[in-house]
């Protein structure tokens, strides 16, 4: 499983993942199908470091990725729309950076998505509004902008990104660019400090 190459592990939980073992489903903090697939990848608290593999995307069984309060960095996968029986992503409390993945918006299963305390920033992806089983997503704390799209989770958190914008918002989207600041050529006489 190349997940466990990119991870920084200090303190061992994943020694027991041995790549050239034939059984993953013998290691910590890994669940398996009783047919024997991957389905749940779990590692919350760990003070795990690093990038989340490409390689995640392969598990065409996994279900569940819970990796939130951790110190995990860089982009979200992209490929992690081939995990079509996918139900659960929480990813929050780490450093994950760069764009909300659109191709999330094309898991069909997902029913609760988590990532909010990252360092994301870009638009609100419109594709998550074809989930339509979503039942909480939480964005909140990062570096969104844009407006907001119409979900239909029951659940929708978003403060904390102060660049978003929407209908009863403090920014209504109505502004393209902001207004030209004013100084009278007397305001700027005196002491600057």
């Amino acid at each position: 499983m190349a997940i466990i190459n990119y991870l920084n592990d200090p303190y061992s939980v994943l020694e027991n993942w041995d790549i050239n073992s034939v059984d993953p489903c013998s290691w910590r903090m890994i669940t398996c199908s009783p047919d024997g697939h991957v389905s749940a990848l779990g590692l919350p608290s760990q003070s795990l470091s690093g990038t989340l593999s490409p390689g995640i995307g392969n598990l065409s069984n996994l279900q569940s990725v819970l990796l939130q309060n951790n110190a995990i960095f860089g982009p979200i996968p992209a490929n992690m729309r081939k995990l079509q029986k996918f139900q659960t992503l929480d990813l929050s409390n780490n450093k994950f950076s760069g764009g909300i993945p659109s191709s999330l918006g094309s898991l069909n299963n997902l029913n609760y998505l988590r990532l909010n305390n990252n360092r994301l920033s870009g638009p609100f992806p419109e594709s998550l509004a074809n989930i339509e089983g979503l039942t909480l997503v939480d964005l909140s704390y990062n570096y969104l902008s844009g407006s907001l799209p119409k979900l239909s989770s029951r659940i929708f958190k978003f403060i904390g990104n102060p660049l978003i914008c929407g209908p009863n918002l403090q920014n209504n989207c109505s502004v393209v660019s902001p207004e030209p600041l004013y100084f009278p050529s007397d305001a700027l006489r005196g002491k600057l400090i």
